[in-house]
Parts: C-alpha cells; structure tokens; sequence
C-alpha cells in the first residue's frame, strides 16, 4: 500500500499587533532607563534595531554619567581616606571613522588641583600630570590605577581599550562601546554567581533546619557563606578570569594567577596584604620545578589585587557617603 510523503509541519506566522516604533521613539524611551545595567545587558540583545538605538541612547545620554579618576599612588594598603587622583568626565566623541572613541578630560581649574591634603601649586600641578602620564602609559591589567563609576553606584577596574593620553590637553582617549561591553560583562557575571549562591544558600538552610529538627548538631563547615564574603570570592574569581584571558599567550603568568588561591589560603595571613607568608610552596614552585624562585610573581599579583579591589571598594563607600 503506497504511502504518502510526510508534509513538513506548518505553523501559523506570526503577525505582530502593532507596527514597529520607529528608532527615534526607541531612543527616546531608552533615555530615561533608570537601569544602565539591564539598558546594555537586555534592552540591546533584543534585536539589531534596538542594538543601535540603546548604544544611541548610551553616547548620546549616558556616557556623561560614566567617570574615571586615576589614581596617583600605586598602592592603596589600607584606610578609607580621599587619596590624590585625576578625575575625569565626558567631553565629546568621535566624528566619522572615530565615532567608537570618546574623550574624556580633566575639566577642573589648574588652580584647585591638589594631592588630597590641601597641598597646591604650579610644582605640584605639573607632578600630578607627570604621574598620570606614567599611570596611563605604564597600564597594566593586573594594576590599573583608575576606577569606573557607572551610572553613580557600579564601580569596577576593566580595561579601556585604545587608552591613550594628551595631558597637554589634560584628556584621554579610548574605545566607548569596547569599554562598556567589559564592564557590564564582569558585572553580569557577578549577577549569576549571585543567583547561584542565592539558590544554593536557601537549600543549605533548608537542609540545616531538617537536620536541626531531628537533633542533629552542626558545624561551623555546614552554615554557607555570608554574602559579603561570598561577593569578596566571587570578585576575585571575576578578576583572575580577566587576567587569564589577558595573559592567555603568556605561560608564566598564567601559573601565577592560578596559584593565587594556593598562595592565598596557605601563605597570607587572614588574607592581610600586609602580612604573608614569603616562603609557600606553591604547585610547580619547588626545587628543580619549571617555576623555581618565581614565587615573588605570585606575591606581586596578590599585592595588586589586594589594593585594587580595596580601591573599588572605597570608591563606593565614597560615592554612597557622598564623598
């Protein structure tokens, strides 16, 4: 008995209800987004459309609300006081073929540039563009030496891509969208780890109150992680990734941005910046190992990250106390 061919599925197409806003509308919308965050991680995937009309909306209306201050010492060790920095803010954006770059300056009088403690002066003035010349110039991703501000209250040190410096000018220079697209990357990475600690600590309190209503004692092991450490982790995580893809070519600092869980857990004290331990034996370190006597390596690293996350974090308090 012959049997007929199977005819491919058919569904309905679908019709919109309304016509397409036109992108002016769009951009209109997107401009009084109270969320930068989810404007650039969710508003801008939807479609190619919205794509351009969110990073419109972005150059047009939201990268005067991102600012950058450098900072001028190298180190941030402790304390939460105001330290010397250059701050920066939008001043304009490409034309044509650089209509990827903006220029942020220095906008302040030369005459109320001073170090943090009241110091000023024309000497002063000129260390302080020196400095930042070398900031900039000598960038490394381990120790950037500025913040992002985003937005009033996300805070983080990702790259500026194509950074480069007049300080004639008192300005820099740096790729926007490439810049944003680092940023907001780290920062929705840090959202799913959230969830996911979310989840796995509701189902480990769950699991602790039936093991307490059958008697059972627990351990200091079985109670999670308070959030704050938990975050503190995560950021960390978050940042060893960024530098490993940085330094994917490079053998040696890869090893040394993997042995800094080990160094960390085994040599420094309570994870103190000022104090650790010098002689850890980390894995590929010991005596005739490929790594031999580069432990200093993994030591610097730690230092940097350290003062750089110490840095982000008295940035916010600042910005949340209005400082």
């Amino acid at each position: 008995m012959a049997t007929k061919p199977l005819q491919p599925a058919t569904h309905p197409r679908w019709q919109p209800r309304c016509r397409a806003l036109p992108p002016e509308v769009w951009i209109n919308i997107f401009r009084y987004h109270t969320d930068l965050a989810h404007l650039w991680l969710a508003c801008r995937r939807i479609s190619s459309p919205l794509r351009a009309c969110a990073e419109y909306a972005f150059a047009k209306y939201f990268l005067q609300d991102v600012h950058i201050d450098f900072q001028l010492e190298k180190y941030n060790l402790g304390g939460k006081s105001k330290r010397p920095e250059v701050p920066v803010t939008f001043d304009r954006l490409g034309k044509r073929s650089e209509e990827d770059i903006a220029w942020y300056r220095d906008h302040r009088a030369m005459e109320t540039v001073c170090d943090g403690h009241g110091k000023k002066g024309q000497k002063w003035f000129q260390d302080v563009m020196c400095r930042w010349e070398e900031n900039v110039n000598g960038w490394k991703p381990e120790m950037p030496n500025y913040t992002i501000t985003i937005g009033g209250s996300l805070v983080n040190d990702t790259a500026l891509p194509g950074l480069s410096i007049d300080t004639a000018a008192r300005e820099i220079r740096f790729m926007w969208r490439e810049m944003l697209h680092l940023f907001f990357r780290e920062h929705e990475r840090l959202q799913i780890l959230r969830e996911t600690w979310q989840i796995q600590t509701t189902k480990r309190i769950q699991e602790n109150n039936a093991r307490l209503r059958k008697g059972e004692k627990l351990l200091p092991a079985d109670y999670p992680l308070p959030w704050h450490t938990a975050e503190a982790e995560m950021r960390k995580d978050i940042r060893r990734a960024r530098l490993k893809e940085h330094y994917r070519h490079d053998e040696e600092m890869v090893w040394a941005i993997t042995s800094l869980s080990h160094f960390e857990q085994y040599g420094a004290a309570g994870g103190s910046a000022r104090a650790f331990t010098l002689d850890v034996d980390l894995p590929g370190a010991g005596l005739g190992e490929k790594w031999f006597g580069r432990s200093n390596l993994v030591q610097e690293l730690f230092l940097d990250e350290w003062s750089c996350m110490h840095r982000i974090d008295t940035k916010r308090e600042h910005l949340r106390s209005g400082l």
